[in-house]
C-alpha cells in the first residue's frame, strides 16, 4: 500500500498561504487530494493521520492536523481517491467516517470550541519549512470510535485491530506514510 500525491510540498491552496475563504478561525481547513493504491482485497477501512514532528522544538509537542477514521472503501480496485476538501465534506462523500480532533484542541493551544478543531488545519509553520508525515492505515473491520476522537484513540483502535501503528508493515493493518514539505 503507498500514497500518491502530485507535489512533495503541500501547495498554497493547502497551508498558511491559502485564500481566507479556505479558513476558519485563521485556520486553512480544505484538505488536499491524495490517492491510496495497493489496498489488498479484503481491507475495507482507511484511517488517516497527518502530524508534523518539526513543531516540537516549536510548540512543545508534535501538531496534529488531521485525524480521520473509518472512511469505507468503495472500489475493489485496490485503490480509494481522498478529494480536495475531503475533511469538510467526510460526512456527505463517507457517510459513516468520523473525523478526529487536531492540535487547536489542545489545553495547550486553547482553541477546542473552534469549529476547525475537528477538521483538517493546513501547516503554518513559523520558523522554517517543516515535513509532515501523512499515515494512512487499512483494517478490514471498522474501528470503534466516535466524532471528535484523539490520535491516540485512533492508535489504541489500530493497536486492537492487530497493528503495532509505529512500524512501517504489519500482515493485519497494512499501512503507508509519506512525507510532505510545508513552507514558513
Amino acid at each position: 500500500m503507498h500514497i500518491l500525491t502530485d507535489f512533495e510540498a503541500i501547495p498554497d491552496a493547502f497551508s498558511k498561504y491559502a485564500p481566507d475563504q479556505n479558513k476558519i478561525d485563521g485556520h486553512t481547513v480544505v484538505s488536499f487530494p491524495f490517492k491510496v493504491e495497493g489496498i489488498e482485497p479484503g481491507f475495507n477501512y482507511l484511517h488517516i493521520s497527518m502530524t508534523d514532528p518539526d513543531s516540537i522544538p516549536v510548540a512543545g509537542f508534535a501538531w496534529i492536523h488531521w485525524c480521520a477514521a473509518n472512511i469505507r472503501i468503495s472500489d475493489a480496485s485496490g485503490e480509494a481517491k481522498i478529494p480536495e476538501d475531503f475533511s469538510r465534506q467526510i460526512k456527505e462523500l463517507a457517510p459513516g467516517s468520523q473525523q478526529g480532533r487536531n492540535s487547536l484542541a489542545s489545553r495547550f493551544v486553547g482553541q477546542g470550541s473552534s469549529p476547525a478543531s475537528s477538521l483538517y488545519i493546513g501547516p503554518t509553520p513559523p520558523d522554517k519549512t517543516h515535513f509532515y508525515l501523512l499515515r494512512v492505515w487499512a483494517t478490514e473491520e471498522k474501528l470503534e470510535l466516535k466524532d471528535g476522537f484523539y490520535l491516540s484513540d485512533l492508535l489504541s483502535g489500530l493497536i486492537k485491530a492487530g497493528s503495532a501503528p509505529d512500524v512501517s508493515s504489519t500482515l493485519k493493518v497494512p499501512q503507508a506514510c509519506i512525507r510532505l514539505a510545508g513552507r514558513a
